[in-house]
């Protein structure tokens, strides 16, 4: 029996349609790879974080530097004077996180001495400066978006563009009007941007 060949223009326009149906129905990885996109290249992230969760500390920033009137307060605590005297080469260093300050007594006291001593040494010695997961101060109201319903985030969207929502940190976006005028923001790219933002779990 002969098979019946389909016509490359058969071909061409079903490529097409398939095309037009990945990038229209929710879901679809490809929309929301582009949502995702453009929730960067719009610079919502700036403001609602990465991938929509908050501004949040990415990383932990601390410091820990022995200085010789820590060893003092240690002298005055009851702690062995032979003993301080072995930290003594610490003291022209600085450590950016904890796990090496501590690698760097056990070197210098063994790990013995390093237990009774290690959480006095970083109290007196250490300053933590902020956390990984700490929110960045100022904007603690900014709400966070991943994984709301997209019909809601889009009608905030609009309102507040059009002027329609005013309470909250809503300046802030309308701060930015501007800026997607330029870049000729559409509709479906914002739809694009929540249905992207309510698949972030």
């Amino acid at each position: 029996m002969k098979q019946r060949m389909i016509p490359k223009k058969q071909i061409t326009i079903l490529a097409i349609a398939l095309f037009y149906l990945a990038v229209s129905v929710p879901g679809v990885s490809l929309y929301a790879q582009d949502g995702a996109a453009l929730f960067k290249e719009y610079t919502c992230n700036t403001c609602h974080g990465t991938d929509g969760k908050g501004m949040f500390r990415e990383k932990t920033k601390e410091t820990y530097r022995l200085k010789t009137k820590h060893l003092t307060v240690l002298k005055k605590a009851g702690h062995a004077v032979p003993t301080l005297k072995k930290l003594l080469p610490l003291r022209k260093k600085k450590f950016t996180n904890e796990t090496e300050f501590v690698s760097a007594i056990e070197k210098l006291l063994g790990e013995k001495d390093t237990l009774q001593l290690k959480d006095e040494i970083i109290k007196v010695a250490g300053k933590v400066f902020y956390k990984r997961g700490d929110p960045i101060p100022g904007f603690e109201l900014y709400p966070k978006l991943a994984g709301n319903n997209a019909i809601y985030m889009f009608r905030q969207i609009k309102d507040i563009l059009n002027g329609v929502r005013t309470n909250g940190n809503t300046n802030a976006m309308l701060g930015i009007k501007i800026f997607l005028d330029t870049k000729k923001a559409t509709d479906k790219e914002f739809k694009m941007i929540a249905e992207y933002l309510s698949k972030v779990k």
